[in-house]
């Protein structure tokens, strides 16, 4: 007995290091454990090892049959063969699909990140009349609703290796953009396959290969499709972190109503939640307070709605857009936000009046995902509104800001300094602070209210940004200590190096010098000689803090971020000075990030540096 005991025991650790998720496509066995299965191969006597490990694989693939068989079925549920009601075939919704590769680089996005790169596409699929003719209906087309399937077969193309299959090292990896596109004729179970392009390939009259590859694929959620984007689908209901959402998505799509009713039905759905969220994680940080009414709600991918942005500036809602899927879909989104906001939020939904809600968007990242804005008429703009000031609060200091006048920066506030500007205010006292690129001087207002700053001196080259910094001033009831002045920041490090003039602390928080990776080392070169220029001033005697900042992603992403702090080591070499790293600070915290994706979302960087004396 004790032999059979630990044939068993090997046979069962044997079967249950063969166990394999059938969440991956992969067949799943498992062993079992319960007593009434070992008390089964009880009184076996002299039956050989090989004998028992047969016998017990053979009960184990017995009792899994049933098991593998429900798995099969709800996986045919979730990808069943689209079929619609012959007498409305032309108004309902066709499902459509995005096959993606089953492979490293598509890692990510299977556990969680919202974005599907170009080169992970494989095929995509969708169900409708065929028209040879007609390039528009079998071309999958920008902002179309489309479940997101993963490959059951591991992709094994050499070419995503390299020409000799193997990763050479030192060779640059490049990913090869190249896909077919099949249309599923419902009438014919007829499928012509089209290049990415649209150009026609190839028909076949048999339906099943197709319906195999979505069947037995893995549907890991739901998104909208982007043939131009270098993103080709944005997923915005992930199966893993939304499950409950992404069943509900699913009957939606299956309750067959028209193509656009159905595509708003669901992005509704998915706004509610995940503003619902993006809510929940606000309140949980205090905002807004009655110190802060000014912060972002809405945070992109941070809050699993990549290219859209909500801040909040006072009673104002400014939704900011910078992807097609939102241009596309700017009413629904405009709507669910002012319901939500209105009807369901804490706070805002006890205010007497309704809150203002204003659309803006970024034209440049538009274009890049392939949406060009239409010019606007001069005469649609509403001047008076635009003139209308909003007053907000954040760290218990009042801004005005215009939000209503779309020509102004973002969305009309940077909230996402709001607790560097804090941080530094601590270490202010007594000091002489100098605030270059201050904008409507955030940091100049926060060192002298909560820092007690000697002195301050905020420095532009906008003069709307310098008067509207003074207007601020004077809200606050500043009347000494504190200086605004219009000059371009270089040239004004330069008359006070000449001057002799010294500062304790000095801020350097320059626009975007690095649109892209394009333009890095450029961006490097002017980063290096403003912070020299910058450290050439501090206190000679004593030394001083230097908070230097980047908002320029290519800049805070390379190397992890070790660039930029090299950069900065770099400058104080002909400054003559030592530098001593102190912190390295992101974005407001009501800027989220999602862990799962790609940070795009960590774009700035706050580096706090302790300056040395002169060196002798």
């Amino acid at each position: 007995m004790a032999r059979i005991d630990r044939i068993m025991t090997i046979a069962f650790a044997a079967l249950q290091v063969a166990s394999i998720n059938s969440r991956r496509g992969i067949l799943y066995i498992s062993a079992f454990t319960n007593n009434h299965n070992v008390a089964s191969f009880q009184g076996l006597g002299r039956t050989s090892t090989h004998d028992v490990s047969r016998r017990l694989l053979h009960k184990s693939a017995v009792l899994q049959t049933s098991h593998l068989n429900s798995l099969a079925n709800e996986n045919a549920e979730d990808i069943s063969t689209p079929e619609t009601d012959e007498s409305n075939s032309h108004s309902s919704y066709m499902k459509k699909y995005v096959v993606i590769r089953k492979n490293r680089q598509s890692m990510a996005f299977r556990n969680g990140s919202p974005l599907v790169f170009s080169g992970s596409v494989q095929s995509t699929v969708q169900y409708g009349d065929s028209n040879p003719d007609d390039v528009k209906n079998h071309k999958l087309e920008m902002g179309s609703l489309v479940g997101i399937v993963v490959d059951h077969e591991n992709d094994t193309d050499p070419k995503k290796r390299g020409s000799s299959g193997r990763r050479g090292k030192g060779k640059k990896q490049t990913t090869e953009v190249k896909y077919n596109q099949y249309l599923v004729d419902q009438s014919t179970k007829v499928v012509n396959a089209y290049t990415m392009d649209g150009d026609f390939v190839s028909k076949e009259d048999d339906a099943q290969k197709i319906h195999k590859k979505i069947s037995n694929g893995r549907l890991i959620g739901y998104g909208f499709f982007n043939p131009i984007s270098m993103y080709r689908a944005f997923i915005f209901c992930h199966q893993t972190s939304h499950p409950e959402l992404f069943k509900s998505v699913k009957a939606t799509i299956n309750e067959k109503h028209g193509e656009r009713e159905t595509t708003e039905k669901v992005l509704e759905l998915v706004l509610r939640s995940k503003i619902k969220d993006a809510i929940r994680a606000r309140m949980i940080q205090n905002l807004p307070s009655s110190d802060t009414d000014s912060y972002r709600l809405v945070n992109g991918e941070g809050d699993g709605l990549s290219g859209l942005v909500v801040d909040m500036l006072g009673d104002v809602a400014v939704i900011m857009a910078s992807a097609a899927w939102c241009e596309l879909y700017k009413d629904t989104i405009t709507r669910v936000i002012t319901d939500v906001l209105h009807n369901e939020h804490p706070l805002y939904s006890k205010f007497d009046e309704p809150l203002g809600i204003v659309w803006r968007n970024t034209p440049l990242r538009l274009k890049q995902d392939g949406y060009i804005l239409e010019e606007t008429s001069s005469e649609s703009i509403d001047v008076e509104k635009e003139a209308t000031p909003v007053i907000i609060t954040e760290n218990g200091i009042k801004y005005k800001t215009y939000p209503y006048d779309v020509s102004s920066q973002k969305t009309g506030f940077y909230c996402d300094q709001r607790e560097n500007r804090l941080n530094l205010a601590k270490v202010c006292e007594g000091k002489k602070v100098l605030d270059l690129c201050c904008y409507n001087g955030g940091f100049s207002l926060n060192a002298m209210i909560h820092g007690k700053a000697s002195s301050c001196i905020g420095v532009d080259s906008s003069p709307v940004a310098i008067a509207a910094a003074n207007e601020i001033k004077e809200l606050n009831g500043i009347s000494s200590g504190l200086e605004f002045v219009q000059m371009d920041i270089a040239q004004f490090m330069k008359e006070a190096e000449s001057n002799g003039d010294e500062y304790d602390v000095i801020i350097l928080d320059p626009p975007k010098l690095s649109p892209s990776v394009s333009q890095l080392d450029r961006a490097a070169r002017k980063y290096s000689s403003l912070n020299r220029d910058a450290m050439k001033i501090m206190n000679k005697k004593n030394g001083g803090l230097l908070l230097t900042c980047s908002c320029s992603g290519a800049m805070t992403q390379k190397n992890g971020g070790q660039f930029f702090l090299e950069t900065i080591q770099g400058a104080a070499l002909p400054a003559r000075r030592r530098i001593t790293l102190l912190s390295s600070n992101g974005a407001a915290s009501c800027h989220t990030q999602d862990p799962a994706s790609f940070p795009a979302n960590s774009y700035l960087t706050a580096a706090l540096f302790s300056v040395s004396p002169l060196a002798e």
